[in-house]
């Protein structure tokens, strides 16, 4: 098939019409993305008592006898097989195998029968390699790269509501210049925040009440990194902020790990929150979103 100008958007045209190709190549650096697509092509044959025989998994060191045989043995009771190829190395400036490897999937891919699916999953390709061109010409090469900003935006947008929780745009984006390039990142660190809220909420508390909870314990930490400053023991400490010998000792364990500037800030931004709430700027959960994300990150 020919290769289009936006083969992200013919390969999901493709899938959308139920009529696929029989050679792929994915790669790129937008590996979350990419292990979707790979996962979701896999769905196309059934995954039922023969899938071990139409769902095939193989990798760069595999026999090149074993690759023929996987490509020209019939489905079993399905219409399709598909082989899934992780990191054959082939499409390197140098590729893996050398020449004779070369070779075997120059001829390989010009033969490739109607009812496989060939994907080849890849870190690495050079776009100038005779195998990079010959699936332009016979299949698909899909480069997933990293989203725009905005469009991550509103991935974390959406995500966030599939959990139940509602944040805004601005948080948002704040979440998304704290993070390293990547969904994959993005997720851990939504992933992370929604659990911590979950956890929160288990206590059936309102997000107001844990708001000033949460900034209650970061005044107490504050006052016993103030006080350890000023060189008072843990029974002077404990005395001081009425709590017990054995809270305290862990609340000195504790503040060690922050900063004055951030508890100090923390602190602080209650204060902001409970005057945007009050003001109608925001609603509890979407601030209480904020302030426990700011505070993990």
């Amino acid at each position: 098939m020919p290769q289009k100008e936006n083969s992200f958007l013919t390969l999901k045209q493709q899938l959308k019409s139920g009529k696929t190709g029989n050679l792929y190549l994915f790669f790129g650096e937008e590996v979350f993305i990419k292990d979707t697509y790979t996962k979701y092509m896999q769905s196309l044959v059934p995954d039922d008592s023969f899938a071990d025989f139409n769902r095939i998994f193989l990798d760069g060191k595999t026999a090149m006898e074993r690759i023929d045989d996987a490509v020209d043995a019939f489905p079993v009771m399905a219409e399709k097989k598909i082989i899934v190829v992780k990191d054959s190395g082939i499409f390197k400036a140098r590729a893996e195998g050398g020449e004779e490897a070369r070779e075997f999937w120059l001829e390989r891919l010009k033969n490739l029968p109607d009812f496989v699916i060939v994907i080849f999953d890849e870190q690495e390709v050079d776009k100038r390699s005779a195998l990079y061109k010959a699936v332009q010409k016979s299949g698909l090469a899909v480069e997933f790269n990293y989203l725009e900003s905005y469009e991550l935006v509103a991935w974390i947008v959406r995500e966030a509501q599939k959990s139940g929780k509602k944040i805004s745009k601005s948080t948002a984006e704040y979440l998304l210049s704290l993070c390293d390039p990547g969904i994959s990142n993005v997720k851990n660190e939504l992933d992370k925040l929604i659990n911590y809220l979950l956890k929160l909420q288990e206590n059936k508390v309102s997000a107001f009440n844990i708001l000033y909870l949460l900034s209650s314990n970061f005044d107490k930490l504050l006052r016993c990194k103030l006080l350890l400053a000023e060189g008072a023991s843990p029974d002077v400490i404990a005395a001081k902020i009425k709590l017990s010998p054995y809270v305290t000792r862990k609340y000195i364990t504790d503040c060690k790990g922050f900063s004055e500037d951030f508890l100090i800030a923390r602190i602080c931004k209650t204060a902001e929150f409970d005057l945007a709430i009050k003001q109608g700027v925001t609603d509890e959960q979407t601030a209480l979103m904020q302030y426990v994300f700011e505070a993990m990150l």
